[in-house]
Order: C-alpha cells, then sequence, then structure tokens
C-alpha cells in the first residue's frame, strides 16, 4: 500500500487491524482493501473522518479510526435518541392523548369547555404506522367516548392543550432554509399528521412560467402563501423550498416544480399542529350531531385555561407502543418523532418539556453507563442540526449497551435497514456478504455521510460498527460506496 498525505491514518488502522488479531483471525482481504482504498482517496484530503467497528461478544475493538474525534452526524442522531427512549421509557410505552372537560355536565351539554390534552405522541394522525391511527378514526373514537357520556353539545370552546412541552416547536440550531419544509415540522405536544400538510403545484405550460398553488391537503385554517415557484424542466423534481416559523400562517415558496406534471405535491411543515387538530375535531363533531357554541383556542390564546388536573377525563387515546415508534423514527428517518421523544424524555425524567432538558437527561443518562462524552454535542434529536457533535466511539458504546438488553437490541434493529433489502441500504450492498446481514441507521447532510448499526461476522459474531464523514470533497456517490467497501468488509470478517 502506498500511504500519502493520510499515512498517520492509515498506519493508525493497520495497527489496529493486526493488533486485534491472531495470525489466524487477521481481517478479510475485502476489509483490508476498502480501507486501503478509502484511506488514499484525494478527496478525503480536506475531510473529518472516524471509523469503528467492536466484537459485541468479546468486547474486542476490531478496527479504529479517529475514535475520539467530534463529528457531524446527521441522522444516526435518532439513533442516540431512540436507544435512550427505548431504555428509559421502556419498549411498550405508550403515549396518551386526553380529551377533558371542565365545568358540568347538564342535560346532556358540558357547560364549560373541551380540551384535547397531548403529551407528544407523535403518531396521532400517522396512518404510515397503522390504518387505525388515521386520523377520523381517532376522531370517532373520542365521538364515541362523547356520547357514551350523554353529551350532545358543548356549551363552551374547543381548546388545544399542548402546555406538556413548551411553546418552541423548533429547536434554536436549525437552519432557516429547513423550518418550513416537512422534514423541518419540529415538536409539538399535539402532533398530528406527523406535524405536515401537502401544497399541490400546477405548472406553467413552459419553463420559467409561473406555477399556481390549486390545494393544501389537509385544509390549514387562515394559511396563505407568497408564491413565488415557477416551472422548471420536465423531470426535474422538487426544488421548491418553503419559508416560514411556527405559529404564523403565512409561508414564502420558492424555487421550481417540473413542467407537465399537473397537481405536483409538495409537503412543509404546519405552523400549529394543536389549533388544526382543534379545528377539524370541531367540525367533525358538529357533523356528527354534537354542537359548539364556543371558537377554537389554544393553551397560549385561552384565558381562563383551567389545569389539566381540575380537569374531567372523557376519553383516553393511547398510541402505539414505543417500539413501534422507534421503528418508523429510523426506518423513515422521522425528524418530528425524534424530537418529540426527546422532549419527552426532557419532561418525564427532568419535569420540562424543552429540547435543551431533552438533551441533558440524554447526556446524564448515557454518563451513568461510564460512557466518557468528551466532545459530544446535543442540540436536537434528530440530527438535522449540524452544530450536533458526537465520536465514533460514544455512539458505538451506546450500541454495544443496547446489544447487552435483548428487548431493547430486537427493538432497536426492528427499525434499521437492512443491507440490500429495506430503507435507505435497499440498493446498497446487493450480491455481497453484507446483504440481508448488515443492518444500520444512515445519516446524511450536505457535508456528512453516516452509518451506524450491526453486523454479524462468518462466525456469527455480533458487530457494532460507526462510520462518519464530514466535508468529503468529491462526489457523494464515489464517498457512498467507498464507505459501504469497507463495511461489507466488516461482515468477512
Amino acid at each position: 500500500m502506498k500511504i500519502r498525505s493520510l499515512s498517520p491514518i492509515a498506519v493508525s488502522v493497520f495497527v489496529l487491524l493486526f493488533s486485534s488479531y491472531s495470525p489466524d483471525q487477521k481481517p478479510s482481504r475485502n476489509l483490508k482493501k476498502g480501507i486501503e482504498v478509502f484511506t488514499e482517496d484525494k478527496a478525503l484530503q480536506s475531510a473529518s473522518w472516524g471509523f469503528i467497528a467492536s466484537d459485541i461478544k468479546t468486547g474486542k475493538e476490531l478496527v479504529s479510526v479517529n475514535p475520539g474525534l467530534a463529528l457531524i452526524p446527521a441522522s444516526i442522531q435518532k439513533v442516540v435518541t431512540t436507544i435512550t427512549a427505548l431504555a428509559m421509557l421502556g419498549t411498550d410505552y405508550r403515549y396518551e392523548t386526553l380529551l377533558q372537560y371542565d365545568g358540568r355536565i347538564s342535560d346532556g351539554v358540558i357547560n364549560g369547555n373541551l380540551y384535547i390534552h397531548g403529551s407528544g405522541d407523535p403518531t396521532l394522525g400517522a396512518s404510515q404506522i397503522d390504518d387505525s391511527l388515521n386520523i377520523e378514526n381517532v376522531f370517532l373514537y373520542w365521538l364515541k367516548d362523547l356520547k357514551a357520556a350523554g353529551i350532545s353539545g358543548i356549551e363552551g370552546n374547543i381548546i388545544a392543550d399542548a402546555s406538556f412541552f413548551d411553546d418552541h416547536m423548533i429547536p434554536p440550531k436549525w437552519m432557516w432554509e429547513d423550518i418550513g419544509n416537512y422534514y423541518g415540522a419540529g415538536a409539538h405536544a399535539l402532533t398530528v399528521y406527523e406535524n405536515m400538510y401537502t401544497v399541490f403545484f400546477q405548472p406553467g405550460r413552459a419553463e420559467g412560467e409561473p406555477a399556481t398553488v390549486i390545494r393544501t391537503e389537509p385544509v390549514i385554517p387562515h394559511m396563505d402563501f407568497i408564491n413565488d415557484v415557477s416551472t422548471g424542466p420536465r423531470g426535474s423534481g422538487d426544488r421548491v423550498y418553503i419559508y416560514g416559523v411556527p405559529r404564523q400562517n403565512t409561508r414564502w415558496l420558492t424555487g421550481t416544480v417540473p413542467l407537465g406534471q399537473n397537481n405536483f405535491p409538495v409537503r412543509g411543515s404546519m405552523p400549529d399542529p394543536g389549533y388544526y387538530l382543534a379545528s377539524a375535531f370541531k367540525e367533525y363533531l358538529s357533523n356528527n350531531g354534537i354542537s359548539i357554541k364556543g371558537e377554537i383556542h389554544t393553551h397560549q390564546t385561552f384565558k381562563n385555561f383551567q389545569p389539566v388536573e381540575t380537569r374531567s377525563v372523557v376519553s383516553r387515546w393511547e398510541s402505539p407502543e414505543l417500539l413501534h415508534i422507534t421503528q418508523r423514527t429510523n426506518l423513515a428517518s422521522v425528524n418530528t418523532y425524534a424530537e418529540n421523544l426527546l422532549k419527552k424524555l426532557g419532561k418525564t425524567f427532568g419535569n420540562e418539556g424543552t429540547f435543551s432538558k431533552g438533551a441533558e437527561v440524554v447526556q446524564s443518562f448515557w454518563d451513568e453507563k461510564s460512557i466518557d462524552l468528551t466532545g459530544m454535542r446535543m442540540h436536537d434529536g434528530s440530527g438535522l442540526s449540524s452544530f450536533n457533535n458526537i465520536t465514533v466511539k460514544q455512539l458505538n458504546e451506546m450500541l454495544i449497551y443496547a446489544a447487552s438488553d435483548e428487548s431493547l437490541y430486537a427493538a432497536l434493529v426492528k427499525g434499521f435497514p437492512v443491507a440490500g433489502e429495506s430503507g435507505s441500504l435497499s440498493r446498497l450492498f446487493r450480491g455481497t456478504r453484507s446483504q440481508g446481514v448488515l443492518t444500520a441507521k444512515s445519516g446524511f447532510l450536505s457535508n456528512v455521510r453516516a452509518y451506524s448499526g450491526y453486523t454479524h461476522s462468518r462466525n456469527g459474531n455480533l458487530i457494532a460498527f460507526t462510520f462518519i464523514v464530514n466535508n468529503y470533497a468529491g462526489p457523494n456517490i464515489h464517498l457512498r460506496d467507498n464507505m459501504v467497501k469497507v463495511m461489507d468488509g466488516i461482515s468477512s470478517l
């Protein structure tokens, strides 16, 4: 091997490789070749990266490159959040959303207000997990309980009570260009439809002509658009950015939609999920025989807001078990789920439903497990912030911890894409040793590519690995392919 400008890294790799194995246990040719090709890549010279693989059974560190270097993790940050949530809340934990009222029921009428009190359930109305979670089925469930209680009318208002979390939906370290788009939906104690809506465009008849907003699904009350979207080339896809902040209904639309694709969908983040939920439920009740005299309010705007403890519960809606929630969090890389989990941890174990308290709870949990957290910085639960930092050693030690608990490990890997078969790995590793064997969460930002998960060696030993590269100077596809070769080498040990 010719060692060029990366010689210190290359030497450390091979020292560790050969020191970790007896002569009859040397790593496979695939792993050696993959690392050799990887370290000689000139586009890596300006990059920062780390790689580690550890045998779960023996506890031996098999490969290690820059294990203590703090790196931006992108979406593999979700691995940290979901392991912690599963460990602290339990794999069978379920969120509750309460339908409550103040005042009294007289002659079938609530002489008071109806409250929808959320605890951060990210799955309300999220039919992507289970058809039974369709919002109409949630509303039907609540309607049945209202009628079972003999309620036929509400004298007061319907109030969206999202006070379980603080009022900041968006982590402060997220970028402006992200927060109006679907992946920048943030966290809300009354999350609905994963805090997303879809805006449909009609392209112009030629490139460069304005594109028209046709409608949104669902219809968001009081929303309006400043539309600067134009028509792009055929097949150019979604190049629209949506700008806007929580609790403000004006959205600025920029970019292009492709020529010739009518009703072109683009997803954005709801400005106020709780207000939308209460509005939709009011309409549903009115259409199903329950009259409401009052208006829609949120906990921020309603002056006579009564504490949760003083209200009467008329219905309880439970989420799926947490293991199903974390499965979607990781497999589909849903940022909203991870952010709701982070705030849930803050509220449950720190009595404060904030991003900062959630991060504090997460770091305290791992500190108690004797993981050295030097260099770790956690600004969100999903990894969308480029201000997050973690070392590959820290994340790998968390994977090792998860593997020590059978139920925790099973719940975690259920949400990891499988090499050559599912999720972000479905088209990778095909025809290799890793296909159907390696399972990992991937992470991508404009300057980050990362993978973290498990594979099995040829003798069946479980191996945890983490691989992060920041600021690669070449084509992303080239980096991806070289990382795949290195990871496949682990499966070939």
